[in-house]
């Protein structure tokens, strides 16, 4: 009877112990991209929400549009629409992610004015 380990099962042992290792790599690879994906697209939705709701003060006074590009590959735009004396407020944000895909985040709210 032999005692310990031939060459072959060793290297064996080792090939196997790479692969493992190498798939634990990918997986956290993986796993820090789509949690980048998702802060941004959390921050997408903040951005989405306040612009809404900071419009919300002015859209009693009249219509207003535009746009900004707050940073990293996010883009807001806001317009405020007129149904007699009901008010739309409409903000949207587009968030590039990764692996070109592109999120939109829209908020809206509805505003009923005295006048």
């Amino acid at each position: 009877m032999r005692k310990g380990f031939t060459l072959v099962e060793t290297i064996v042992a080792l090939v196997l112990l790479q692969i493992g290792m190498l798939a634990l790599a990918s997986t956290a690879g993986v796993a820090a991209r789509d949690l980048s994906d998702a802060q941004l697209r959390r921050r997408a939705m903040t951005i989405a929400r306040n612009g809404a709701e900071s419009l919300r003060v002015s859209a009693c006074a009249g219509g207003t549009s535009g746009d900004r590009t707050p940073g990293r590959g996010l883009r807001e735009s806001w317009r405020t629409e007129s149904f007699g004396r009901a008010r739309a407020v409409t903000d949207s944000v587009s968030a590039s992610l990764s692996r070109g895909r592109t999120v939109a985040v829209v908020a809206r709210l509805w505003i009923l004015c005295a006048d």
